[in-house]
């Protein structure tokens, strides 16, 4: 039988190794476990729940090396390290809204992907099942009978602007996954669109949506030089090192008004534009206009730096 690991909600990250003696690089001992790790130290629990941190020039060099090689929370919750700075960013302000690691089962005859997920299968795809889990893995088919790209979303139990958003993803020849971040209550764009990053083996679109393409004034006025100006400047493609049947781990991060995009670890593609730094966006779709395979999802809200915080 499968095991399914399915989240939806609020969860701090954090890290918890079997406690141990530390050792200073005076002599001095503590019995205590780690509990997370940035570029300077490391925050260690005592068994009576307080906490300290510790830099690791203050511990000795068998401790040291210990600390800088353990995996880190964030690193040992995806089977993946992403680059130092973003591990640490999410240590400390991240707040996981979903994870999901697909590994269930569903049904063999309609979208049945269980938790907070749903799709257009029915309202586009005279109900077609277009969302497979197989072999641990969602896997996105458009039905020959569909009127419109797929959309297989969900909406968070929480609002979010800041983010960071981690998926592994493959494509076919030929295939596209765009990741939709929304606003459902946002009333001056059409159907929510906010932003959303496209991806295919020919370029890479990172595209604020709520300040051109999707906002409500342009919709009928699509051939203006205003419109075609606000979409240059709202929207900009990169070129695309992306192969067919290959995998990649996916990293989109949302900070203020600039939106960038990793690949393995790379970053490869970032623009800055007002509408990315929309605060209530309330929803997430994956859209797919012909086949995608993805894995291993999850998005952290980034909680605000406070004042005075570099």
């Amino acid at each position: 039988m499968k095991i399914s690991i399915f989240l939806l909600g609020l969860a701090l990250i954090s890290v918890s190794l079997s406690a141990r003696t530390w050792t200073s690089t005076s002599g001095s001992t503590i019995e205590a476990e780690m509990v997370s790790k940035n570029s300077m130290g490391v925050s260690l629990r005592r068994a009576d729940g307080s906490e300290l941190f510790v830099k690791f020039d203050q511990l000795c060099e068998a401790d040291r090396e210990f600390a800088e090689g353990a995996s880190s929370a964030v690193g040992e919750r995806l089977g993946y390290d992403l680059p130092e700075s973003l591990t640490v960013m999410l240590e400390e302000r991240g707040l996981l809204l979903m994870e999901d690691n697909f590994n269930r089962e569903d049904s063999d005859d309609k979208d049945d992907l269980g938790g907070p997920w749903t799709t257009n299968s029915d309202s586009r795809a005279m109900g077609d099942k277009q969302n497979d889990l197989v072999d641990g893995e969602l896997v996105m088919t458009i039905s020959p009978r569909a009127d419109h790209a797929i959309s297989t979303n969900f909406m968070p139990k929480e609002t979010y602007g800041d983010c960071l958003l981690f998926v592994r993803m493959k494509l076919e020849e030929g295939g596209q996954l765009k990741l939709a971040y929304n606003d459902k209550a946002d009333k001056s764009v059409w159907a929510g669109h906010i932003n959303g990053v496209t991806m295919n083996e020919k370029s890479i679109v990172l595209a604020d949506e709520r300040s051109a393409r999707f906002k409500m004034e342009f919709r009928e006025n699509k051939n203006s030089k205003e419109y075609k100006d606000a979409v240059a400047a709202a929207e900009k493609t990169f070129p695309s090192e992306i192969e067919a049947d290959e995998w990649y781990e996916v990293v989109t991060l949302h900070r203020g008004d600039t939106l960038t995009l990793y690949l393995n670890g790379e970053e490869v593609a970032t623009h800055s534009s007002p509408g990315f730094d929309h605060p209530t966006k309330n929803h997430f779709a994956f859209a797919v206009p012909d086949k995608a395979i993805v894995d291993d999802f999850y998005l952290w809200k980034l909680k605000p730096v406070d004042v005075g915080e570099n």
